[in-house]
């Protein structure tokens, strides 16, 4: 029986249920850096590149830091992962009101010439309750939208964390030792 092999005792692999944590941290990196570099190219305006960026940036930082998988770079991840919840959160304070409101006052219509704003100035009252219910509908899509992401980001905290406390409590452990004595 080849002992060498085995985990040691009481370490073994962080998992998310039966998946383990690594390759899913990398998989949900990997599909972050895609949605970032598909919203660069999508977006309308810089100021919605710019945020696009940031989280491609960051989920490059942690598909390195999964990548590599020492308790350095596990570690960086993880505040690199924190930061990208923080930002997260900040866009959903600030997003679903921003589209509420842009789609509530009719400038979410992009084939408006000013004389027709100028004339949807005088909207009837149904036509301003349809405005206001369609800018509502906008608002709660994008804060369920933001929610998702916020959760995404927190399982990826939660995982590095795992990866981390596992990377740190193995990485002293010599490889062909005594598997059962954890330092």
């Amino acid at each position: 029986m080849d002992y060498a092999t085995n985990q040691p005792l009481g370490l073994e692999t962080p998992k998310l249920w039966i998946i383990p944590a690594r390759p899913l941290v990398c998989v949900l990196a990997f599909i972050g850096c895609a949605r970032g570099i598909a919203s660069i190219f999508f977006s309308g305006n810089w100021e919605e590149r710019v945020t696009d960026m940031i989280f491609l940036f960051l989920n490059v930082l942690l598909l390195f830091g999964a990548a590599r998988n020492n308790e350095c770079a596990l570690k960086w991840s993880q505040r690199v992962v924190f930061l990208a919840v923080v930002l997260a959160f900040i866009q959903f304070l600030i997003w679903p009101v921003v589209v509420a409101s842009y789609t509530a006052s009719g400038m979410a219509d992009k084939n408006n010439t000013m004389a027709d704003i100028e004339d949807k100035l005088y909207k009837t009252q149904d036509q301003k309750k349809k405005m206001f219910v369609r800018g509502l509908m906008s608002g709660f899509a994008l804060e369920i939208g933001t929610a998702v992401l916020i959760g995404a980001e927190i399982l990826k905290y939660v995982l590095v964390n795992r990866l981390w406390k596992y990377a740190k409590s193995t990485e002293n452990i010599v490889v062909g030792g005594n598997q059962y004595i954890v330092p």
